[in-house]
């Protein structure tokens, strides 16, 4: 019995990222990151990397970082994933720009990663995921969607493979080893016995092959945690090539699902472990013949979140006002695009430099960071970069409602206004919360 170990990394920068933050971050994270997979003959990573990270990189003079990427890509050790560009979260966002952001990094992918890329795996931002995402997906093309362990409606399964109504395979990641990892509460070597473990069960000899799907941001390895490419995956690589653990320790605690007994002379045999990429797990698994909805939610939602149907909780929480101002203020913009979008551009060249810088700042203004960074008793709390955030969102009004002007048309007047009016509320806000904040400290 073989358990087969799926792992995936996640990229982003934000398109407000300053140039040396990333650069400091590409040197401690990406390219050390990309050096130790390329290292290891047996390594099999699931990546997914936002276009606007690769534009970034490309765009500073770090486009060496992207060849590594390459490589790996041509080599086979690692698969590249299908993402929206700019990192919306996507249940949030018009449909048709769902659509669009998908497009735009479908676009990229294959400019980059030319005939090596193969639409067959999505990563939606966060995990963030509803059912209408999931059938989006799915009529684009995709074969699979990566999603939350919370978001599963029935029992988990580790030996079979869940499907949508639409036919769309649905892979969801072990929340709690995945979080162990990120926030190193668990080594290299306790992951790979826990994981070695996982079908040995007494109680069921007959288990068949088991799969487990970790998945987090890459950032975690050398920018969050200093050198913990080395320390947990260049580690677990090597456990995993040596194919043995030796000198157990007799303070391991597995979880509850495991049988400790298992453990011969602190020796475990880990002949039973294999990487492999997501898109591949299909050749080992049954498809489970019930059709499953997904829980709309993302990787930061929790039981309590779903149980006050508060699905994607970070990001627009209905207590949190400057996540309900910034939201009217999207809703107004969103509008004000969808008339700037059915303009005839070629009228009149102001009307299409305006509706074009409109579109540049709207596709950007879309990221999911400045309400992120909106959080303060989640200790997610920047002013400064909730407001880069709505800078994009004004500046991508203004131009909208110039276009409009230009080319004679008054509709978009009263959704200009109620941008600049929730504008307003949320200085206003962010001034509160700040001062709140600084008192009760």
């Amino acid at each position: 019995m073989t358990t087969y170990w799926a792992p995936l990394l996640h990229l982003y920068q934000p398109p407000t990222q300053e140039v040396e933050v990333l650069r400091k971050i590409n040197r401690e994270c990406y390219k050390p990151l990309f050096e130790v997979i390329e290292k290891y003959d047996n390594a099999k990573f699931s990546i997914n990397i936002n276009g606007v990270l690769i534009e970034l990189l490309n765009e500073y003079g770090m486009s060496d970082t992207i060849e590594l990427l390459q490589n790996l890509n041509s080599e086979n050790k690692v698969e590249i994933l299908g993402t929206a560009k700019f990192h919306p979260i996507l249940p949030l966002i018009p449909e048709k720009e769902i659509l669009h952001q998908i497009q735009l990094n479908e676009e990229l992918n294959r400019m980059v990663f030319g005939d090596h890329w193969k639409k067959t795996g999505f990563f939606p931002p966060e995990l963030a995921i509803s059912p209408n995402v999931g059938k989006i997906v799915r009529e684009l093309g995709y074969q699979w969607l990566i999603m939350s362990g919370i978001a599963c409606p029935k029992s988990w399964f580790y030996d079979k493979i869940y499907t949508s109504p639409h036919g769309l395979k649905l892979f969801f990641r072990d929340d709690i080893l995945s979080n162990k990892i990120s926030f190193k509460k668990i080594t290299a070597k306790k992951f790979l016995i826990e994981i070695g473990l996982l079908h040995k069960n007494e109680k069921d000899k007959n288990k068949n092959d088991t799969y487990i799907i970790t998945a987090m941001d890459g950032e975690t390895f050398g920018w969050h945690i200093k050198n913990y490419e080395k320390t947990f995956i260049g580690k677990a690589l090597d456990l995993i090539q040596e194919g043995v653990i030796n000198n157990i320790s007799p303070n391991f605690e597995p979880h509850n699902q495991i049988n400790s007994n298992e453990l011969e002379n602190d020796r475990l045999e880990l002949d039973s472990i294999e990487i492999e990429f997501m898109s591949n797990l299909e050749n080992y698994f049954p498809i489970a013949e019930e059709k499953i909805i997904p829980i709309s939610s993302s990787w930061s939602t929790s039981s309590k979140d779903l149980e006050c149907n508060v699905y994607y909780p970070l990001w627009k929480h209905p207590e949190n006002d400057i996540h309900v101002f910034y939201w009217k203020a999207m809703k107004s913009l969103n509008k004000l695009m969808n008339l700037a979008d059915n303009l005839d551009l070629t009228q009149n060249w102001k009307v299409e430099n305006h509706y074009k810088a409109a579109r540049w700042f709207y596709d950007r203004a879309l990221h999911s960071c400045p309400v992120w960074w909106a959080n303060p008793y989640q200790g997610t709390w920047s002013p400064n970069l909730i407001y880069k955030g709505m800078e994009l969102l004004i500046k991508a009004a203004l131009n909208a409602q110039l276009a409009l002007v230009y080319a004679g048309i008054n509709e978009g007047d009263g959704f200009f206004d109620s941008i600049s009016y929730y504008h307003g509320l949320l200085l206003m806000e962010m001034y509160n919360v700040s001062r709140k904040n600084e008192k009760y400290k």
